[in-house]
């Protein structure tokens, strides 16, 4: 009897809810058989959004997706795209004319004077013709393919409006999201299923996990449903984080970190999730600089209140594996290698090398090792750990030895004011209302949102860079070039040498690479009175392009496997050069004939080393090869000049000068004073001799010409043999006794 009980109160309760479905139901849904909706691409027919909510927002395990969709941005897009649009925005923005439907459940000031266009519930789950209420919906649970329909290659009128969407779908389905194995047993499922990483969403941490993950069902792979909120597009699996009242994580930092650990986390501790043993497997090894090793950055230091908190650097749609034991060659794992980097990367590599060559690559104590290491003033030349660059104190350094500086002043050059630059992300930073500032023992790299504003790689500079400093009182404005206007911005120099300065420092700063590329527009060297330092017709290295990159692009990010670790050349551990990477680079230089330049450019084929010879037409190895060991010659004859310079006005080495004393930059006379800063370009532009040679070439020799008698003959001494164990022969050969 209670059964028969029961199958008539479940009749009863299934008759209630198709009436709620029908034209006559209590919350005003339209009938599906009144539907003009036509049918979807199954052959279903389609029976409205507006239908769909007469149902589901009176049911408790629903009302919440219907608010989270009416709040959605399915819903609530913008204001250009409306009733009225063409058919062919439409097709995705309102498929089945849903909109007017629902405009009197959304706030009125949210529908577009053309009428409402919106993505309906049918453009995902298919066709509601069949449901009823209690009826199978053709797509219960949509997946990437559903998504995939219009989140997929994108029209060009919206590739400005959408940079990092296009061809989202397919970049997902090749990232390792989608592609990496799937586990569905218990422990696993959490972070290695699409349907796990929902249901364990909140399991933080390990005694949760072992007590709580169990095998799921489904087998399918981390999708767009796993960390989007399907109803509420633009929201994610997680929401902002808030601790009594204050927001500590934001919706993207929360969501990331429900697999990927917190930065902040330690592998040593008992609760940590899983994995502390595989340092590859987790972020907090490369994304955490300790505040208490102000001399050592460990790691980038994420913003966990920033809304892009990880697309700043990572494509999270296209993510590839990163695994130092594989040795892959991402942007990221590039980047981390370079300069901007402080090299962390390499130096973290070194670390787990160590340990690989114990077997002991998987042990937790590695990954505190790997975690510990970091830059330093050895790996990042001083760039990024020498000083507290967050400090008050620094404020005047911000635009170039930290990405929030460089952001702030690439966004409005002339009204920059450091003063604002906000470091409220770095632990301990705080400003008073005064403005004096208590730093933080943490640094900023140059991270991948300095030089891009979003992911899929657009420039944050797009014109001619104009410098902070002057020549005959007029702006210094250098050319445009393209992608290397980025790159201008810090490498102009940070001042010239018009009048000779009285820092101790090379007024160009360190590594003025642009200034000395375009050294006839930044004078950035001290250039000796009456003499030219126009470079010669044939000088071509300031008009290199490919493609509109510009000379900085073209050269240091010529080779796909080096693209941002910006390494023009290889090197091996003594510093020598013994590799180029970049092609363009050979195909004027291979060493044995030295430079070429073609017929067009100077009318009568030359070369500058050893008299006349053609331009080759065809890149050899060999011609690689003798390109690197000739570049290795130049770059140890440039720091041999340099040297001599050093000794002569230092009184070294049995070397002197014509004052007899030690020139410095206390000197009184600017020729002395000029002589000091020149003789800083080979510390402070180690690369001077291949951005311009004949630049610092004729910086270097003027100034040894004028240290040696205090006029400027044209004429040096032949220094090869002197000196007291020292030789300069590679100077001499680079220089010559007359001016070049």
């Amino acid at each position: 009897m209670r059964k028969q009980w029961l199958v008539l109160l479940v009749a009863a309760l299934a008759g209630l809810v198709l009436w709620g479905c029908g034209s006559s139901g209590g919350s005003g849904g339209s009938s599906v058989t009144d539907s003009s909706g036509g049918v979807d691409p199954a052959g279903n027919a389609v029976v409205g959004t507006s239908a769909c909510i007469s149902c589901h927002e009176s049911l408790s395990w629903s009302a919440e997706a219907v608010a989270d969709y009416l709040a959605g941005k399915h819903v609530i897009h913008s204001d250009h795209i409306t009733a009225a649009s063409a058919a062919e925005c439409l097709e995705c923005h309102d498929a089945y004319g849903d909109g007017a439907g629902l405009e009197d459940l959304i706030d009125a000031a949210d529908v577009p004077a053309d009428g409402l266009a919106a993505v309906g519930c049918e453009n995902c789950h298919g066709g509601g013709g069949e449901h009823f209420g209690v009826g199978p919906m053709p797509v219960a649970k949509p997946g990437i393919d559903a998504c995939a329909t219009c989140h997929d290659t994108l029209p060009e009128s919206h590739l400005s409006h959408h940079p990092e969407a296009d061809n989202i779908s397919s970049r997902y389905v090749e990232s390792r999201h989608y592609t990496a194995s799937v586990r569905n047993e218990a422990l696993c499922s959490k972070c290695h299923t699409d349907e796990g990483g929902r249901l364990y969403k909140n399991v933080s941490t390990r005694t949760q996990l072992e007590a709580t993950v169990l095998p799921v069902a489904s087998n399918e792979a981390v999708q767009c449903r796993t960390c989007h909120n399907p109803h509420n597009a633009g929201g994610l699996l997680m929401e902002e984080v808030e601790d009594h009242g204050t927001v500590v994580a934001s919706a993207e930092y929360a969501t990331c970190v429900t697999c990927h650990m917190s930065d902040r986390d330690d592998p040593a501790d008992a609760e940590w999730m899983y994995h502390q043993d595989a340092y590859f497997r987790i972020i907090s090894d490369t994304h955490y600089d300790n505040p208490e090793t102000a001399d050592v950055v460990e790691g980038y230091v994420v913003d966990p209140l920033s809304e892009r908190a990880c697309r700043d650097c990572h494509d999270v749609h296209s993510v590839m594996e990163i695994r130092s034991e594989r040795d892959t060659d991402t942007i990221n794992d590039q980047w981390a290698e370079s300069g901007h980097a402080g090299n962390i990367g390499t130096v973290k590599k070194a670390v787990a090398q160590e340990y690989a060559d114990l077997d002991q690559n998987r042990t937790i104590a590695q990954t505190l090792a790997i975690k510990a290491a970091g830059a330093t003033d050895e790996s990042s030349h001083g760039g990024f750990t020498h000083y507290d660059w967050d400090a008050g104190n620094r404020q005047s350094c911000q635009m170039c030895h930290t990405t929030t500086g460089f952001v702030n002043y690439v966004a409005d050059p002339e009204n920059y004011d450091a003063a604002n630059n906000d470091f409220s992300h770095l632990a301990g930073w705080e400003v008073d209302g005064e403005g004096n500032v208590t730093s933080s023992g943490q640094n900023e790299l140059l991270y991948c949102w300095g030089c891009h504003s979003n992911n899929s790689g657009d420039l944050r500079v797009t014109g001619a860079v104009t410098a902070t400093y002057t020549y005959n009182d007029e702006a210094v404005v250098f050319p445009d070039v393209g992608s290397s206007n980025t790159c201008v911005v810090c490498h102009s120099g940070r001042d010239n040498n018009e009048t000779a300065s009285t820092s101790s420092r090379f007024a160009g700063h360190h590594a003025p690479a642009a200034a000395d590329l375009f050294a006839a527009v930044s004078h950035v060297a001290y250039e000796y009175p009456d003499l030219s330092y126009e470079p010669p017709v044939y000088f071509a290295h300031d008009a290199i392009d490919a493609e509109g990159q510009g000379p900085c692009v073209a050269c240091h990010m010529n080779s796909e496997a080096d693209n941002h670790t910006f390494a023009v050349v290889d090197k091996d551990d003594t510093g020598t050069i013994t590799a180029i990477n970049a092609d363009v680079c050979v195909s004027c230089h291979d060493g044995e004939h030295g430079l070429f330049v073609s017929q067009d450019q100077l009318g009568t084929t030359q070369n500058i080393w050893d008299g006349t010879a053609a331009v080759p037409t065809e890149v050899t190895q060999d011609m690689v090869d003798d390109a690197a060991a000739g570049l290795e010659e130049e770059a140890e004859a440039y720091q041999n000049a340099g040297l001599l310079l050093t000794d002569i006005i230092t009184l070294n080495n049995g070397l002197t000068n014509y004052t007899a004393l030690v020139i410095d930059n206390s000197n009184t006379l600017e020729n002395d004073r000029g002589a000091f800063q020149n003789a800083k370009l080979t510390t402070d532009e180690p690369g001077g001799f291949a951005h311009n040679r004949f630049y610092v070439k004729r910086a270097i020799f003027d100034a040894i010409d004028w240290a040696e008698d205090g006029a400027i003959d044209g004429t040096i001494t032949d220094y090869t043999a002197l000196g007291d164990g020292y030789q300069y022969a590679e100077a001499m050969h680079w220089l010559g006794t007359e001016r070049p």
